[in-house]
């Protein structure tokens, strides 16, 4: 196969493969833990940074709320840092959120602005995008709330939950996978057959370290329209399956990362691109087919 050398295209389905979803970890902030989002979810996180400049804090603030107080400006309360053992349950908890095996039981009280605070009861303050923290251990729940409150935050969702976008998800890939059983294309199983031979002819020997990517869905592939300026004129508005495989694991060095991505077409079974990428992206390698 004749390789080429181009900038790294990031579909969904590779990037969520590469890192957590997200880690958000708290005084109405988010911090972005490894290069895990698509175009699509880049774009609306910056979208909402423009909006609210708050929801992005770099690490020098965040040290500096861990180490003081700070005073409200519009009243006597004061926004408290997390304490130790809140941090340390919040990153448990926040692993758990992402998994789906915890969920706030209901949404945080927000307020117009720390005026309207009520006192040892948590809540959102919109007008400064901060939490005030009851002088007191958070519980669960309360922690729950700030992930869950965090994450509709940093996808500038308009207070969509995740449960919420995830089945908007679901109905999407939903209304995807009928639109190609109706014109008769080939199964998501069939791709990643696919890919897998695709795989195997362009890296030889190598394709044996890496492993097919699962998501949280138990999806196998990435079903979308393929509309991405790097993709043929031709092969433009075709449903197409991106099949991620790598050889990720626990404990290993990002740069020893390698991810294959193959992409499929649903309809007739042709491969419209397939890449390897290495460590974040800095090395990728195109195979012709």
């Amino acid at each position: 196969m004749k390789k080429k050398f181009r900038k790294a295209i990031y579909t969904v389905f590779t990037i969520l493969t590469l890192a957590n979803v997200i880690s958000l970890t708290g005084c109405g902030k988010m911090e972005n833990d490894g290069t895990r989002m698509d175009k699509q979810i880049q774009a609306e996180v910056s979208e909402a940074e423009k909006e609210n400049p708050k929801v992005q804090m770099d690490t020098d603030t965040v040290q500096a709320q861990n180490d003081e107080q700070v005073q409200g400006a519009e009243t006597d309360i004061v926004i408290r840092a997390y304490s130790d053992t809140e941090k340390g349950r919040m990153k448990e908890l926040q692993e758990s959120y992402q998994n789906e095996t915890a969920k706030p039981e209901k949404m945080i009280q927000e307020v117009d602005s720390a005026d309207d605070v009520t006192e040892g009861t948590l809540c959102y303050i919109i007008s400064t995008g901060e939490y005030y923290l009851p002088d007191r251990e958070l519980t669960d729940e309360e922690l729950l709330e700030i992930i869950d409150c965090n994450f509709r935050i940093s996808l500038n969702t308009n207070r969509k939950t995740q449960a919420e976008y995830e089945a908007e998800d679901r109905a999407k890939r939903a209304e995807l996978e009928a639109k190609v059983k109706a014109a008769g294309g080939i199964s998501e199983e069939k791709a990643v057959e696919i890919a897998q031979k695709a795989m195997e002819t362009d890296l030889g020997e190598k394709a044996k370290e890496l492993k097919l990517c699962i998501n949280t869905y138990g999806w196998s592939s990435d079903l979308r329209v393929s509309d991405w300026s790097e993709i043929k004129e031709k092969d433009k508005g075709a449903l197409a399956y991106s099949v991620g495989f790598n050889n990720v694991k626990e404990g290993m060095e990002i740069e020893d990362w390698l991810n294959y991505v193959c992409v499929v077409n649903a309809a007739d079974g042709s491969i419209l691109e397939a890449y390897t990428i290495q460590g974040l992206g800095d090395n990728t390698v195109c195979y012709e087919h």
